[in-house]
């Protein structure tokens, strides 16, 4: 068997550690021409991670020759930064999907999932990926069945990721993800495989936050602490970080000051994420029965 050329670049970026993973793809010696286009899609994909969508929105040429699954991860990255451009790019990868050429692109497919996840459309994310071979494809399709509530297909599609490569890195986070979705007993198990896979390779902030989740769902808020505030050293704005210690301390019952201080941070780094939106729609209501009820007091 040929030696994975590209294994180390997937394996970072897929444990979180996006900015080795450009390392890794900027240092890439001699590749054929499909494993330059899938190296360069993994480091603009690292980019995007770490929230440098310029970067891949100025390096990407817009023009005939460049491959499909370069300009997907281009519309990606343009969807995530530009708000008023969502519409056009659905559009385009509409588009694309529909097209006998491009639409059986293995990237296209991976992209278009993620556009239509962030647009909250997991039946037409699960429809882009669901036929697919690949381990990230089933690995999306987890996050998505998790999504939809069923983690009876979650499992089901782990199982067929073992039979493919038990030991790789997808199929041992896709099993995590589905432990900690199910819940009790599998907690354990959970946490196990997020500490494995850190002591392994690299303790990311991704995997910090999976071994913390399950420890809060386990009860064990000191060791989730523990763990978030090492996420926070090596990703302090990381949206993901913030919320699950907001949700930590609100278990732990910390002073309300402490939790606001990170409440307040989530706000200002990641003010369309869909918790603070969801958290300004619950504020706003309350504000306004606050204020009718003070109206009824007064009058």
């Amino acid at each position: 068997m040929e030696p994975d050329e590209l294994y180390n670049i997937r394996n970072n970026y897929w444990i979180g550690n996006y900015q080795k993973a450009i390392a890794e793809g900027s240092s890439m010696g001699r590749l054929s021409e499909a494993k330059k286009v899938e190296c360069k899609e993994f480091v603009y994909r690292s980019y995007i991670a770490l929230g440098q969508c310029n970067i891949v929105l100025s390096e990407v040429p817009e023009s005939a020759s460049t491959p499909v699954a370069l300009l997907a991860v281009k519309q990606l990255a343009r969807y995530l930064s530009s708000p008023g451009s969502k519409e056009e790019v659905v559009a385009q990868f509409n588009s694309w999907l529909a097209s006998p050429q491009d639409g059986s692109t293995a990237s296209l497919q991976l992209m278009a999932a993620l556009v239509f996840l962030h647009q909250g459309d997991t039946k037409e994310a699960l429809r882009c990926v669901h036929l697919g071979s690949t381990l990230e494809h089933l690995a999306l399709s987890v996050q998505i069945y998790l999504k939809m509530d069923r983690p009876d297909l979650a499992a089901k599609t782990v199982k067929t990721m073992q039979q493919a490569d038990e030991d790789a890195t997808l199929a041992q986070l896709a099993l995590a993800w589905t432990h900690v979705a199910v819940g009790g007993s599998k907690l354990q198990e959970a946490a196990y495989i997020f500490d494995e896979l850190a002591d392994k390779f690299e303790a990311t902030v991704l995997l910090r936050n999976g071994s913390a989740v399950a420890n809060v769902h386990l009860g064990n808020y000191d060791e989730a602490e523990k763990l978030l505030l090492d996420a926070l050293t090596k990703g302090q704005n990381d949206p993901d970080t913030l919320i699950n210690l907001v949700c930590c301390y609100q278990h732990m019952a910390k002073p309300e000051d402490l939790i606001n201080r990170y409440i307040n941070q989530l706000k200002a780094v990641a003010p369309r994420h869909p918790f603070v939106e969801q958290l300004a729609t619950v504020e706003g209501a309350f504000a306004r029965v606050k204020d009718t009820y003070k109206a009824g007091i007064e009058a």
